[in-house]
């Protein structure tokens, strides 16, 4: 189960105490589309607001495809982060297609996020380990072939890190 790092501990105040329950319950999310938790499906159904997390309007949409990549419905984030103009959209968009196999469409969407300023948090968290998107996309391709445990839970320790550090930026 997810516990939010001491980097991210803040994003325990952006989100409703719901929400904060029902995602530290969920498994760590899968390399691949992994399981749907069910816990957060009703919290999810209803979208982003007040209620269920403190962001700008202008980011509920990101905030929500994030939090359907927690939930393990890899493909309602996508509907959401497909139409999503920002960078942060494509950072989104680009974890899916990761999650989904598709590696060569998730590089695509990381050259449209360009160097974005949650990239050297991410090095700093993994100590290394994610320095670049496309080598840790290639990592991950590597895992799932292998289906070696270590390397797979190395990379799903390390995926976590980046969407805590992600959902930072976009509730900053």
């Amino acid at each position: 189960m997810p516990e939010f790092s001491d980097f991210a501990h803040s994003l325990r105040d952006s989100f409703s105490m719901e929400l904060v329950s029902a995602i530290e319950s969920a498994p760590v999310p899968s390399l691949g589309e992994g399981t749907i938790h069910k816990p957060l499906l009703p919290l999810l159904s209803v979208g982003v607001g007040d209620h269920l997390i403190d962001v700008a309007a202008s980011r509920q949409m990101e905030c929500m495809s994030g939090l359907w990549l927690v939930a393990g419905d890899i493909h309602r984030s996508h509907s959401i982060s497909q139409d999503l103009p920002s960078r942060e959209g494509s950072f989104l968009h680009g974890i899916m297609h990761r999650r989904e196999g598709d590696y060569g469409n998730s590089k695509y969407w990381f050259r449209k996020v360009g160097q974005h300023p949650t990239l050297e948090q991410i090095e700093i968290e993994t100590g290394g380990r994610y320095c670049d998107p496309y080598d840790f996309i290639d990592h991950c391709e590597q895992a799932a072939r292998s289906g070696r445990k270590e390397q797979i839970q190395a990379c799903e320790e390390d995926q976590w890190i980046e969407w805590q550090s992600l959902m930072l930026w976009l509730c900053g």
